[in-house]
């Protein structure tokens, strides 16, 4: 269901914008806004613009049998040649904030059939009415078969773009961000699914998601929220390691720091029991010594080769989507609001990066990494499943919420993956508390 959803600073109510060219609802001028719009399904990317895409199964978007535009694309790490593509496109419609975007970052959920992939892009509507170009927010394809036998197109390289930046706005890796005067107050994001031209293969498009922020400085954080669940809390959600991969598949950072966020969103799929994990069979060829090779193909399979690294947020989300999962990248204000979520059987990943003194119970400190909230004791300090540590048994850990909270809402803003099935829940809206979705 396609929710736009106005998240306000701490202590502040949020409040749903409605309809996709709604404005939102205006907070105090000094509360930071957030603001997360979803299209998940059929029904909801009725709202968009359609071009060459029909209903496929599932809910999802298709290209049409025949005919429509055709674009060539040369994969910059594949051999040199063009390849020609048919092409469908969606584009939203033109989502009003009510304030100056200063970043966003949109998320999506599509399946591609070797060969096929989706080109996601974004574009900001400034406050003189101008439009900026459309930034490409990544190019996805969720396999790796780049030559298949039979000696049809193979998979794309999936990869963000780097140079798109301008007088506008940045490009970093999977995140916009406006410069100084430029911010837009409304945008639209755009999906256009790629199949060989000839082909009855098709990306299916299930979900689009896009998060807007203004910048959110680290001085709007007053203090620790409250514990609003009350009781002790704890998901069932397996621990994986990072560090015992260390040094497997070089070519795809060799494990250890770089592979948090795999290893992040691997534990949380695996949380959701077998219909979700990696079958059998293609991790048959998968080496790893120490054991968990479903970390190894999450490493390889969300592996960004523009970027060099797994660390790509949407990527991961993406990802997880091909298990089954319905997925998407926002922020969260508090511990409170992943309260909600963790009650409603849903854990997160979120990201962090901190000093050792800013959370010394952690034992390290990190410019950027990845952890799983799985639960929160009966004081509401929340459960980390945290993959910086030697084995899977040390990985579950109990991090004290004023400290977690301040490094995880200063750091990154509250930078969360939410993951789950569809027969799991969001959580209800809780005024003040968790977002309407």
């Amino acid at each position: 269901m396609r929710a736009t959803t106005a998240v306000l600073a701490a202590g502040a109510v949020a409040a749903p914008v409605g309809a996709a060219s709604a404005a939102a609802a205006e907070p105090p001028a000094d509360d930071a806004k957030i603001t997360t719009t979803h299209w998940d399904g059929v029904d909801d990317l009725r709202d968009g613009a359609w071009d060459n895409l029909r209903p496929g199964a599932g809910g999802t978007l298709v290209v049409r049998d025949a005919g429509g535009p055709v674009a060539p694309y040369t994969d910059p790490f594949g051999d040199g040649e063009p390849v020609e593509y048919e092409t469908g496109t969606w584009t939203s419609p033109v989502v009003e904030t009510g304030y100056a975007i200063d970043e966003a970052v949109t998320s999506w959920n599509a399946t591609t059939p070797t060969g096929t992939w989706v080109e996601v892009e974004f574009r900001g509507r400034k406050a003189d009415g101008a439009w900026t170009k459309w930034f490409v927010m990544g190019r996805w394809a969720s396999g790796d078969d780049f030559a298949p036998a039979d000696g049809s197109v193979g998979d794309i390289h999936r990869t963000s773009v780097d140079g798109q930046n301008d007088d506008d706005a940045y490009l970093f890796t999977d995140t916009y961000v406006a410069k100084s005067g430029h911010e837009p107050e409304a945008y639209q994001a755009r999906v256009t699914l790629h199949r060989p031209a000839g082909s009855d293969a098709t990306p299916r498009l299930a979900a689009v998601s896009t998060m807007t922020n203004e910048y959110l400085p680290s001085s709007r954080y007053t203090g620790t929220s409250d514990f609003t669940l009350g009781r002790q809390v704890e998901l069932d959600v397996p621990g994986y390691s990072q560090l015992t991969h260390i040094g497997e598949y070089p070519d795809f950072g060799g494990g250890g720091q770089v592979w948090c966020s795999p290893t992040s969103t691997t534990m949380i799929q695996y949380s959701y029991g077998r219909k979700h994990h990696v079958p059998a069979a293609e991790l048959a060829g998968i080496e790893a010594p120490a054991g968990d090779p479903q970390v190894d193909y999450a490493a390889i399979n969300t592996w960004d080769y523009t970027y060099e690294g797994s660390g790509n947020w949407p990527f991961n989300t993406a990802y997880a989507h091909r298990f089954g999962l319905e997925s998407f990248v926002t922020r969260l204000r508090s511990l409170a609001e992943a309260e909600q979520f963790v009650a409603a059987g849903i854990p997160l990943v979120v990201s962090i990066n901190f000093d050792e003194a800013e959370m010394p119970e952690a034992g390290y400190g990190t410019d950027g990494h990845l952890v799983t909230v799985v639960g929160f004791t009966a004081d509401g300090d929340p459960v980390i499943n945290d993959p910086n540590k030697a084995t899977n048994a040390d990985v579950r850990n109990v991090y004290t919420r004023e400290n977690f909270e301040r490094v995880w809402q200063t750091s990154t803003d509250g930078l969360t993956y939410v993951i789950h099935p569809h027969h799991v829940r969001l959580p209800r809206h809780l005024p003040g508390v968790t977002p309407n979705w």
